[in-house]
């Protein structure tokens, strides 16, 4: 059996819901995926999986070490069918790098624990979020948004291809 993965397409449905619910447009800052700003310039960490941990690149710490602290610290948990977004202050984190563990290559790491309607962040226990959202997603949506990320990072001819395939049938 295939390993699950929080995939782009997760990851879109989350940036959409967080846009939703805090009325933003968020736009990646530099190569980022998890690290977003709105039209204002405050940040949003968005980060997602099925696993309880992850991962910070330094550069990211960094950025934001010194910065205003309105940043908004996102953890998507991703079920079978479903995806839990929590949502809390960033500073907290940034303030408590220290307490994070360090990988070899010099990037942190948290874990997270769930309880009821909120998430804590093992290595700051202080740091509490809370659930912004939960989204259902049946196993046929899911195959759709596989499909249209596999066909977004297709060449212009063979997502023409597809299309044409798509309307014989």
């Amino acid at each position: 059996m295939a390993t699950l993965k929080f995939d782009e397409a997760d990851r879109r449905n989350v940036i959409a819901e967080v846009e939703r619910c805090y009325k933003v447009k968020l736009m990646p800052v530099g190569n980022y995926r998890k690290y977003l700003r709105d039209q204002t310039g405050r940040t949003f960490w968005v980060f997602g999986g099925y696993d309880d941990w992850h991962g910070i690149p330094s550069k990211m710490i960094k950025a934001e070490e010194g910065q205003s602290g309105n940043g908004v610290l996102i953890v998507a948990k991703r079920y079978g069918s479903r995806i839990d977004v929590y949502s809390g202050a960033l500073s907290p984190l940034i303030q408590n790098k220290k307490s994070l563990c360090l990988t070899k290559q010099g990037d942190y790491q948290f874990n997270i624990r769930i309880r009821g309607n909120g998430l804590t962040i093992h290595e700051v226990p202080t740091l509490h979020l809370s659930k912004l959202s939960e989204s259902q997603f049946t196993t046929e949506e899911k195959a759709t948004e596989k499909a249209v990320t596999i066909i977004r990072k297709l060449p212009r001819a063979a997502k023409e291809q597809v299309l044409a395939a798509l309307l014989r049938k």
